[in-house]
C-alpha cells in the first residue's frame, strides 16, 4: 500500500534516531505510518492541502483536453491520508467529537476528490488508449499507477485490433 513515494510530515512525540521531542521532520509513508502506530510520532495533517492539491488537478483536467501531469507523489499523499484519518477516528474514540467530526468530514471530501480526480483521468486515459496506444510522450504524463493502467490496455487493445 504504501510505497516510500510520497514524503509525509511528522512531529516526534520521543526522541528516536538523530530526532529529538517536538522536531518536525518529513519521512516516506510507510515510515510515518510505522512510527505513528508505535507512538513514535505525530501525523502532521495535511489533508486540506493535499485536497487543494487535488482540486487544483481537477480544475486542470477540466480546462484541457489532454492529461496533464499531477503534482509528484499525489495518489500516494492522498492514500496515506486516507489511511490517517480512517485510523485516527478508530484508534482515538475519546476525541472530541469536534475533532472527530473535522476529521470525519475531511476523510469524506478527500475521498470523494479523489475518485472524481481518478474519474475523470481514467475516461482521458481510455481515449487516448483508442487513439494513442504506446504513446511515450503521454507516458510522461502518467503517474506510476496510471502509466501501468494506460500501458496494459494498450496491450490489449493492439491484440484485440491486431496492432501488436
Amino acid at each position: 500500500m504504501f510505497t516510500g513515494r510520497a514524503l509525509i510530515a511528522v512531529k516526534v512525540l520521543k526522541p528516536f534516531s538523530d530526532w529529538n521531542q517536538g522536531d518536525i521532520v518529513l519521512i516516506e509513508d510507510w515510515k510515518a505510518r510505522e512510527l505513528w502506530e508505535a507512538g513514535v510520532v505525530e501525523i502532521v495533517d495535511e489533508t486540506d492541502k493535499v485536497i487543494g492539491e487535488i482540486d487544483k488537478a481537477i480544475a486542470g483536467e477540466r480546462e484541457s483536453e489532454p492529461l496533464t501531469a499531477l503534482p509528484a507523489g499525489l495518489y500516494e499523499r492522498a492514500e496515506f491520508y486516507l489511511y490517517y484519518l480512517e485510523n485516527y477516528v478508530r484508534l482515538n474514540p475519546g476525541e472530541s467529537v469536534e475533532t472527530i467530526n473535522v476529521k470525519l468530514t475531511k476523510l469524506a471530501n478527500l475521498k470523494k476528490k479523489l475518485r472524481d480526480l481518478k474519474m475523470i483521468r481514467f475516461n482521458k486515459i481510455l481515449k487516448a488508449v483508442m487513439l494513442r496506444p504506446n504513446s511515450l510522450e503521454l507516458l510522461s504524463r502518467l503517474s506510476p499507477e496510471e502509466r501501468r493502467l494506460y500501458l496494459q490496455m494498450s496491450k490489449i487493445r493492439n491484440e484485440w485490433l491486431g496492432d501488436a
